[in-house]
């Protein structure tokens, strides 16, 4: 069985959305909420995940709080127990997830993945070199949500899976258990991960001219420009603001960040991973990323015609209908 864009599976307390194939149109904005594009021009899309944003913020966070109970108990009049709480948690525990972040932020990135729109194919590169192209219309993208119960209440996690048929088997039907590349891309599921869905979908049946140019280059710049504590002068400059306009939530929200979570210190993170991104370098990739005459772009298959035009039909009778009209005034 081969599963089409549109097609919701359930389950208890999980809900499966599929994109694509066919890529049709999902009625949300291109956005790069995680930041996967690497590169982009009029003939190809490099996107990527470099996703260790979480991890820092949680080790930042134990970090903090660690140090703040042991000043805590320092205060209080017990030193000693206020070093050996920071020795066996903050050393022994905290410097182990410390390491062990470390080593991983350290290992080099994998190849991209480039969606060429001029023979719209995909080109996957495995770490060790192997490469093979796929019919874009081959793509698998689904949507897979989650609500999980604690005791802190209901939580929503989400993602965006991209699926790739293996070399060799391009041609093959997809099944739920069948082998595959596969990125995932932890936007959020439901909105979120059709609006990152939609900059590739958009690169390849729009233009690159309605999908967000990589804003990689602009921070690493930025960053260059302003050192390591550009990043903090802005979040600070930006939580003055937010007092000044008496926005109680959003200065909260910027103070933790700040304070809690060392968020300013993600984007020197990612700036410094990503300054030299890997590019295809096989001989045969490099010669199908040239640019074709248009003339010899390759077309769209009459079954992605007739549900796109489906599509597109639907959305605007959706957008133009009273109570979407209601809701927008």
């Amino acid at each position: 069985m081969t599963e089409r864009a549109q097609e919701v599976k359930y389950g208890l307390l999980w809900k499966q959305e599929h994109l694509a194939p066919l890529p049709i149109p999902t009625g949300q904005p291109a956005s790069d909420l995680m930041n996967i594009i690497w590169r982009k021009n009029g003939v190809y899309l490099d996107i990527g995940s470099f996703a260790m944003g979480a991890g820092w913020m949680t080790l930042y966070m134990g970090s903090v709080m660690f140090l703040a109970i042991s000043v805590w108990i320092a205060a209080s009049g017990d030193i000693w127990l206020s070093l050996a709480i920071l020795a066996a948690l903050g050393g022994g525990v905290m410097g182990t997830l410390w390491y062990l972040f470390i080593k991983q932020w350290r290992k080099p990135l994998y190849p991209p993945i480039r969606f060429n729109r001029h023979r719209r194919e995909v080109c996957i590169t495995e770490p060790g070199g192997e490469y093979w192209f796929v019919p874009w219309e081959r793509v698998h993208a689904i949507a897979p949500r989650a609500l999980s119960l604690n005791a802190g209440g209901a939580s929503q996690h989400g993602s965006l899976v991209l699926w790739f048929p293996l070399k060799g088997q391009e041609y093959e039907d997809y099944a739920p258990n069948k082998e595959g590349w596969v990125l995932a891309v932890n936007a959020g599921g439901g909105i979120s991960s059709m609006a990152q869905w939609e900059c590739i979908r958009s690169f390849m049946e729009v233009g690159p001219e309605v999908v967000p140019n990589s804003s990689i280059p602009e921070i690493s710049e930025r960053i260059e420009r302003e050192g390591y504590w550009g990043a903090w002068k802005s979040y600070f400059a930006q939580f003055v603001d937010e007092v000044k306009a008496k926005s109680v939530g959003p200065a909260l929200t910027t103070l933790c960040g700040l304070t809690i979570f060392g968020i300013p210190w993600v984007v020197v993170l990612m700036s410094r991973k990503l300054e030299h991104i890997p590019d295809l370098s096989a001989p045969e990739a490099i010669e199908w990323s040239k640019p074709l005459p248009p003339e010899q772009w390759a077309k769209r298959s009459p079954e992605l015609e007739r549900a796109i035009a489906e599509q597109e039909t639907m959305l605007k009778v959706v957008t133009d209908s009273p109570s979407s009209n209601k809701e927008n005034v």
